[in-house]
């Protein structure tokens, strides 16, 4: 019961920061308002909007989980409220757990909410040829948001250092959503003597490499439930078992717990 009341404290606290109401205003925004945009940008059809309404989220909702967790623990370390909440009948192990769950909860409840407006929005407009599935898409996009949740929290019980954390949580955001195709590349082409025609027909432990990235794993799961344009490298013919969807959701939960678990053992053995 005890980390409940640690997570119900840390659900009001984050919902106090403007920073963290204005990017779920952004979020909401972004995601009815492209809902009602696509019809100018692509196909008027359910699939097409969805695909649309992934490239417009995907960058926002790591970024947001982010914010919400990268402080989460180091800023009571530092301030000195963490022996207030220790000298109550809460442990390292209670404090971890409420602080994850309550800031899940403030990442998961506005993500759901923007996403199923859009959804409503774009049923309406699209058709709901493919409607279905939407809650498919809702909850791997849950999943990929809680992802990047527990890297910052990782992040945060691992320092009490302030510069170390905001350094981390940035260089997380830009490996993981932006630079993870290029890091793949250039390590294939290092491997492989600069030779450009390995990036043409990849590797089999390549192509797991490459969905390591949690985009890449968001995205075959996505291609894994709708007909999309997207992750097709991972759905051709002769592709390894292990680049199937079962396998994004593995590397998606890792994401999410090995961090976690590193964070916590080193918070864990050291001295508030």
């Amino acid at each position: 019961m005890s980390w409940r009341v640690v997570a119900r404290k840390d659900v009001r606290d984050a919902a106090r920061s403007k920073t963290i109401w204005l990017l779920v205003a952004l979020l909401t925004l972004l995601s009815v308002g492209y809902a009602v945009a696509h019809e100018y940008l692509g196909p008027a059809e359910f699939p097409a909007f969805l695909g649309g309404l992934a490239d417009v989220v995907g960058p926002v909702v790591p970024i947001l989980a982010l914010l919400l967790g990268y402080k989460s623990i180091v800023d009571d370390r530092t301030d000195g409220s963490m022996f207030l909440t220790l000298s109550f009948p809460h442990s390292r192990r209670d404090v971890v757990a409420g602080t994850l769950v309550g800031r899940a909860v403030v990442l998961l409840a506005p993500t759901l909410v923007a996403l199923v407006a859009a959804g409503v929005v774009g049923a309406v407009r699209y058709g709901t040829d493919g409607a279905a599935l939407y809650p498919l898409f809702v909850a791997t996009t849950a999943l990929y948001g809680v992802a990047f949740l527990g890297v910052a929290v990782g992040l945060s019980m691992w320092t009490t250092v302030d510069r170390w954390v905001t350094l981390g949580a940035f260089g997380v955001y830009m490996l993981a959503v932006n630079l993870w195709g290029g890091l793949h590349s250039f390590a294939l082409l290092f491997l492989h003597r600069f030779d450009g025609t390995v990036l043409a027909d990849l590797p089999d432990w390549a192509l797991l490499f490459r969905l390591a990235g949690p985009g890449e794993s968001y995205d075959r799961l996505l291609a894994a439930a709708f007909d999309l344009d997207r992750a097709g490298r991972y759905v051709a013919d002769g592709v390894p078992a292990y680049v199937d969807w079962w396998a994004a959701v593995v590397l998606l939960v890792a994401w999410f717990a090995l961090p976690l678990a590193v964070g916590y053992r080193r918070f864990r053995s050291t001295d508030l």
